[in-house]
């Protein structure tokens, strides 16, 4: 089984739709900034392979929860964690796509630690098999490979480019999430990978404010090529 997470109902529902033999499965309730985030988990199938399909919250301590429940009750073989994100590469624009080779904690320091995206105190690599099905997919969608970073942090300022420059060079985008997702399955010893569709350019001053008018989109983006990924997936 494939386990498929993401932060916002918006992005779950766009995968869910591709879902075939849907059932409702519940799982525990956390109290989430006032109220119970959903605790539902959509179990089905993309083409032959089994998928648990769950939403966990925005930040990186719901997500790091969520992932863990959902591992203690699924067990899957592979954790996707899909959703939008903010571009932090010149090349990497709205309706792109990012598939994480890497994904670091951009705000995570210690002394004494290399603060990286190379670095195994604050990143981790991502699914190799995940990455091979990519090179053989043939989609129109505009597709780039590398590192992403996380943060509790919506990034639209120039202090925030200007630190994450200086230590992640070759960060693609950044968002909420991934690195927490990637730490419980590195813990759990299950092989994870995240996959994150542009909704806004943070090199560009105010496109945070195009966010929630390209949410829809990017998010059918995204689920559009992780359908094409796990169909792929033998």
């Amino acid at each position: 089984m494939i386990a498929v997470i993401c932060a916002m109902k918006e992005e779950r529902d766009a995968l869910l739709k591709f879902l075939k033999d849907v059932k409702i499965r519940k799982g525990k309730k956390l109290l989430y900034h006032g109220y119970h985030l959903d605790n539902e988990y959509y179990v089905g199938k993309l083409g032959r392979k089994d998928v648990v399909l769950s939403r966990c919250g925005v930040g990186t301590v719901y997500a790091a929860m969520s992932t863990l429940l959902l591992i203690e009750k699924y067990k899957p073989e592979l954790i996707i964690n899909l959703g939008c994100a903010g571009s932090l590469n010149e090349n990497v624009h709205v309706g792109d796509i990012v598939v994480a080779d890497r994904v670091a904690n951009w705000r995570f320091q210690v002394p004494g630690w290399e603060r990286s995206s190379t670095s195994e105190y604050v990143s981790f690599g991502c699914n190799e098999k995940v990455l091979k099905k990519l090179e053989k997919l043939n989609t129109d969608l505009k597709v780039h490979v590398g590192t992403i970073v996380t943060a509790d942090e919506f990034i639209y300022k120039k202090s925030q480019v200007k630190e994450i420059w200086k230590f992640f060079p070759d960060a693609l985008c950044g968002e909420m999430e991934g690195y927490a997702v990637a730490a419980a399955a590195y813990a759990s010893e299950i092989p994870v990978n995240i996959i994150r569709s542009i909704s806004d350019e943070t090199l560009v001053a105010g496109n945070f404010k195009q966010f929630d008018f390209n949410l829809a989109d990017v998010c059918d983006k995204a689920a559009q090529l992780c359908k094409e990924i796990i169909r792929g997936i033998r």
